[in-house]
């Protein structure tokens, strides 16, 4: 496996995974140079799965955003890509991340999955690994922002074996996941 020239990178997140439809994909930690690989899955994403995951309609992701989403110091700020492929060379099916604000002193959390990859059990292994990496950081809990109707990941948190708590808002609803 590749393995970025970063002494903080934490290879032992890379793995495997079996979906359920059979299909394999390889999960590793993101790399400062994915931001190409970004801005693929999500030209690929239907408006539907970019709201959810952003929450405001975006047509493009902008230059500010995708570093940051590339950027990280895979401590408080973490994220996990599953790749198709080789890791080095695949392209970006998903994205699972958390990060933490010291400002607000929360940690929020935040998936997407391509759409075409969505309801093969890849949103909720990826939770299950930032889940991990949050726990071996000591993060007592993740916090995000989900729209109300977004069943699908209410059902992964469901089944992620944390407790959650759900505050309602105005179309929008806050998720507390404690680890």
């Amino acid at each position: 496996m590749l393995r970025q020239s970063n002494p903080v990178y934490p290879c032992h997140y890379e793995s495997r995974c079996t979906l359920s439809d059979g299909r394999a994909v390889m999960i590793r930690p993101i790399w400062h140079t994915d931001s190409k690989r970004l801005v693929e899955l999500f030209a690929k994403l239907s408006p539907d799965s970019r709201y959810r995951r952003f929450l405001v309609p975006l047509g493009t992701l902008p230059d500010d955003l995708l570093f940051r989403l590339t950027h990280i110091d895979y401590r408080k700020n973490f994220a996990l890509v599953a790749v198709t492929g080789e890791a080095d060379n695949g392209a970006i099916i998903a994205v699972a991340r958390y990060c933490t604000d010291p400002c607000e002193k929360q940690t929020d959390f935040a998936i997407v999955v391509h759409d075409d990859w969505q309801g093969c059990g890849l949103g909720g292994y990826l939770l299950s690994k930032i889940i991990a990496a949050g726990r071996e950081q000591g993060i007592p809990r993740f916090i995000s922002i989900i729209d109300s109707t977004n069943r699908t990941i209410k059902q992964i948190l469901r089944k992620g074996g944390c407790k959650v708590r759900y505050s309602y808002g105005k179309g929008f609803t806050q998720v507390e996941l404690f680890l």
